[in-house]
């Protein structure tokens, strides 16, 4: 995938994984809205990582549905916001 994704001059690539379901991007976790529920892959597939777990945990704290579960590529397009999230000194997200 990061080899296509150099391809394309992108930054960064979206990930699916072995049944074709985004998983993540080659660097960061995603989360998705879709009509006011926030929606993320299971970490079955993408890196657990604290940042993901720190903003479940807000979207949560915040009253807002979130749920954790598969996500096909037409629902990705499809989604009224993306973002994605890491960190390495502090919280980054990119919205896309």
């Amino acid at each position: 995938m990061q080899i296509e994704g150099n391809n394309a001059n992108a930054n960064d690539a979206i990930m699916l994984d072995k049944d074709g379901y985004v998983s993540e991007t080659n660097a960061t976790n995603i989360f998705l809205v879709k009509k006011g529920c926030v929606l993320t892959p299971h970490a079955d597939y993408c890196l657990p990582g604290i940042t993901r777990a720190t903003i479940m945990e807000l979207v949560v704290k915040e009253k807002f549905e979130l749920m954790e579960r598969r996500i096909s590529l037409s629902e990705f397009h499809a989604a009224d916001e993306v973002s994605c999230c890491f960190s390495i000194e502090s919280i980054y997200m990119e919205y896309f």
